[in-house]
């Protein structure tokens, strides 16, 4: 048995009758309309899966942003009693707790980050509340807060400012 040649190829081609010849070029076709259906339904899937993958994000950032907004609001509304200094550039707002501590809040511009501060006397530290933090300011009366340049806390905060750092 000899080995298939070009030659060979080209000759059993041309000694086919019409009715091979179409069920070759139908065949071809058919294997044509298979291999796009199946890139059309993996070009679907793969663009469901990014919009999938985007609003998974969206939401969480969400998430993340409305957990920030509640923590600051419970240390500002609950924790802080008063506001007792704040820095002239907005980085630090302190105040006194209901058990005579110091907390607030402490914003690094920088990194965008937004810290929870304590001082117990026997124990101080800071704790994460959030990042991406564009603005931080307090005026003596409201505090502000943008995440984002997108999502916008302004709280009345109560009680006398002693001094200004």
């Amino acid at each position: 048995m000899e080995g298939l040649t070009f030659q060979s190829f080209w000759l059993n081609l041309c000694e086919m009758n019409k009715n091979q010849g179409f069920l070759l070029i139908e065949s071809v076709f058919e294997i044509f309309i298979v291999s796009l259906t199946m890139l059309i339904v993996i070009g679907t899937f793969s663009g469901t899966l990014n919009i999938l993958k985007s609003s998974l994000e969206e939401m969480i950032n969400i998430n993340l942003i409305s957990n920030a907004i509640m923590e600051v609001i419970v240390v500002a509304k609950n924790e802080m009693t008063n506001v007792t200094s704040y820095d002239s550039d907005s980085s630090t707002v302190l105040g006194n707790s209901s058990d005579g501590e110091t907390v607030g809040f402490s914003y690094n511009r920088f990194a965008q980050k937004i810290n929870r501060y304590k001082d117990s006397g026997w124990d101080k530290g800071s704790t994460l509340i959030s990042e991406n933090i564009t603005a931080f300011s307090y005026d003596g009366k409201f505090l502000k807060v943008t995440w984002n340049d997108e999502y916008e806390l302004k709280l009345f905060i109560p009680g006398r400012v002693t001094k200004e750092r």
